[in-house]
């Protein structure tokens, strides 16, 4: 028999080579598959969490609003300097006069029930949720409010109440 090749040396290089570069590209494309899964999931969950913070900060409010819905106890301050538009609820207990302030600050609500006539601070609060911005709009027995936390929102949320909703003076 005759022997087609004389030398074959250097077969085994160019398999190896060939071997390893199939290597290389099957490695990068399972990297790339990560990097792109992991990147859609960490989307996901910021925006489950947005959702999440939206969801909280509605159902607050409302609950609020209904839980409070009683003659001279709704009130609405907007565009304050200090804290924008303002949830206020008025409740006596024994001799004293408190009110509870539901208003946005740094980025969250935040709820605080003080002595009638002193101010709120963030010290004196606990947070709710942590959204960007808080609008009011009230008329006669409706409140709606709207709620922004990055650039999802939550727009013309409305409760019907039974009593009339107040101008904070």
């Amino acid at each position: 028999m005759i022997k087609r090749f004389q030398n074959e040396n250097g077969y085994s290089l160019i398999e190896m080579t060939v071997v390893m570069l199939l290597l290389v590209v099957f490695g990068l494309g399972i990297f790339m598959l990560a990097a792109t899964t992991t990147t859609t999931y960490s989307t996901l969950v910021d925006d489950k969490s947005t959702v999440e913070q939206l969801r909280v900060a509605s159902s607050f409010i409302t609950t609020k609003i209904r839980q409070n819905d009683r003659l001279d106890g709704l009130f609405v301050l907007t565009d304050s300097e200090t804290y924008g538009d303002v949830l206020l609820i008025e409740e006596t207990f024994g001799d004293e006069i408190y009110t509870t302030w539901i208003y946005l600050s740094d980025g969250v609500l935040r709820e605080s029930t003080i002595p009638l006539g002193t101010m709120p601070t963030d010290d004196l609060s606990f947070e709710i949720a942590e959204i960007d911005d808080f609008k009011l709009m009230y008329e006669d027995n409706w409140l709606s409010f709207d709620l922004w936390k990055s650039e999802k929102f939550l727009k013309d949320v409305s409760v019907s109440t039974k009593s009339k909703i107040n101008a904070f003076e």
